[in-house]
This record gives C-alpha cells, sequence and structure tokens, in this order.
C-alpha cells in the first residue's frame, strides 16, 4: 500500500529545489498549496501510486496523469500574493514535477 504520509514528508523535502529556484519568500505559500494539491488529489494519487508500483502505469503514463491535474491546482496562497499567470503556471508545473518525482521515491 502506497505510504501517503511518508509521501507528504519526502515532497516537503523535495519542494526545497522549487523554492530555491523560485525564491524562498515564496516557501511557506508554496508548500501550503502544494499540500493542498496532494491531498486533493490523494485517491488518485494513492491509486496511480500502486499501478505504477506494479507496472501497470510506465513512469511516463504516471506523469501525464498527474500533469492532467494540474489545472486542480487552486495555488491560493501564491495568487494572493499577485504573482502573474505565468509565474504560476510555471510553479505549477514544477510542483507537478516534483510531486512525481517525490511519489517514485516513496514506491522504490
Amino acid at each position: 500500500m502506497f505510504d501517503f504520509d511518508a509521501f507528504l514528508e519526502t515532497l516537503k523535502t523535495d519542494l526545497t529545489d522549487v523554492v530555491t529556484d523560485f525564491g524562498e519568500d515564496l516557501k511557506d505559500d508554496l508548500l501550503k498549496d502544494a499540500g493542498d494539491f496532494a491531498l486533493q488529489t490523494k485517491e488518485d494519487l494513492i491509486k496511480w501510486s500502486e499501478m505504477l508500483k506494479d507496472g501497470d502505469l510506465s513512469p511516463d503514463e504516471f506523469e501525464f496523469l498527474l500533469k492532467a491535474k494540474k489545472d486542480l491546482a487552486e495555488m491560493e496562497a501564491l495568487k494572493q500574493r499577485g504573482l502573474a499567470q505565468v509565474k504560476l503556471d510555471k510553479l505549477k508545473l514544477a510542483i507537478i514535477d516534483t510531486i512525481a518525482g517525490s511519489v517514485k521515491k516513496v514506491i522504490t
């Protein structure tokens, strides 16, 4: 069974690189929004992670499914900072990529 709590801890650690790329001042908001997104998609993440682990999904298929959910990432905390949509979109993709990487770390 996919350990969602271990995934969340790994995700927090892995987001350090994203924070570095986009600015340390965004750290708290970035962590909040990424955590909210992970919780919103928890059931899918667990299901897809199990499928990935069992070989029923390839890593590319897993990432495709995850990226299809990116519009669910509301990024409310970051929006309140008045960030431009282009920067928000880049952050969304960075979070999605980080989530995919964190899942792979937890299932291996």
